[in-house]
């Protein structure tokens, strides 16, 4: 029997990745491959080379609109939309060891923007900095690839998957934070 292969945007444990397994499970897909993928673009260059079957795809938050990177490639193909899901979506604050300085927040341009004013009262001195995944920032931070002074901003399971100190939880400007998100395939 083949497995039917999910790619996503992000890494492991990622709020894609965590989402990409509740769509297998709504779509009664057994046992799938789950394809890591990084970015949207990323995830649709792999539907149309046909090295995965599906994609999971954030479309929109409520807080920071609709995902601009997404909107971009799904002009690279026409898709089917299959299902959709809202997800809660909870930030965390970690750094490298307890009581370091935060001068620097590394994270997704999303969750950036869901959690700016929290961010700016926190830590009012410490600049935001983009990268392609809110797990991978912790990753980076993780294997000491981020400047002295980096803290990630991702999600809980991520900052303790990669070993790191919890600073600050929940750290949205909205406790209603929710992102949707689209699984899809290639239109036939």
């Amino acid at each position: 029997m083949v497995r039917a292969r999910i790619g996503y945007m992000g890494i492991p444990f990622s709020n894609s990745a965590a989402v990409a397994k509740e769509f297998a499970d709504r779509m009664h897909i057994p046992d799938p491959e789950y394809v890591p993928l990084m970015t949207a673009e990323g995830t649709m260059r792999a539907l149309c080379d046909g090295s995965i079957d599906y994609g999971v795809l954030a479309v929109e938050n409520r807080i920071a609109g609709k995902v601009a990177e997404t909107e971009d490639a799904l002009k690279l193909r026409d898709v089917e939309f299959l299902d959709w899901t809202w997800l809660p979506i909870h930030h965390c604050v970690f750094v490298r060891h307890e009581g370091d300085e935060i001068k620097r927040i590394v994270s997704h341009i999303q969750a950036l923007l869901q959690s700016t004013r929290t961010l700016t009262r926190l830590y009012p001195f410490a600049v935001f900095a983009e990268c392609e995944d809110t797990a991978y920032a912790a990753e980076m931070l993780a294997k000491g690839e981020l400047p002295e002074g980096s803290a990630a901003l991702c999600r809980r399971d991520a900052g303790e998957h990669y070993g790191l100190f919890l600073a600050n939880e929940n750290v949205e400007d909205q406790k209603e934070n929710m992102t949707r998100f689209a699984f899809v395939k290639l239109r036939n």
